[in-house]
């Protein structure tokens, strides 16, 4: 029993047990089948199925997401009016947010606030010039 527990811990096939368990003297295994044309289609035919599965869990997270955003009134509390580089890896970026605009100097690491200002007039608050 010791043996049997062995050989098919080996990952040996049933028929194998079974020749050896029987003592018949020779062992006759056969290999496992090659691949045929039905099995390589319904190989095909899966890795298209989860491909797929994949693309429409990606494409309903967009738009769960897209829906997500764009709940409010149609209208952001937070956005980028306008940006500026002042050297190579640094900027001065005037952030909207709500009805104030913060002018803020971005750097590797760093964000630091300049100055803050009430919105200038006109309906979408762009900067004129």
């Amino acid at each position: 029993m010791k043996f049997l527990v062995f050989v098919m811990g080996l990952g040996v096939g049933p028929e194998l047990v079974w020749a050896l368990e029987s003592g018949s003297g020779h062992v006759t295994y056969a290999p496992p089948t090659v691949l045929t044309w039905t099995t390589g289609i319904q190989i095909v035919l899966s890795l298209g199925l989860v491909l797929a599965l994949m693309a429409g869990v990606a494409w309903a997270l967009k738009k769960f997401q897209w829906a997500s955003s764009s709940a409010g009134k149609g209208r952001q509390s937070l956005r980028i009016v306008s940006s500026l580089a002042v050297g190579q890896r640094e900027r001065v970026v005037v952030v909207e947010v709500r009805d104030t605009w913060v002018v803020v100097g971005v750097a590797p690491g760093q964000v630091q606030t300049l100055h803050i200002l009430p919105r200038p007039g006109g309906k979408d608050g762009e900067l004129e010039g």
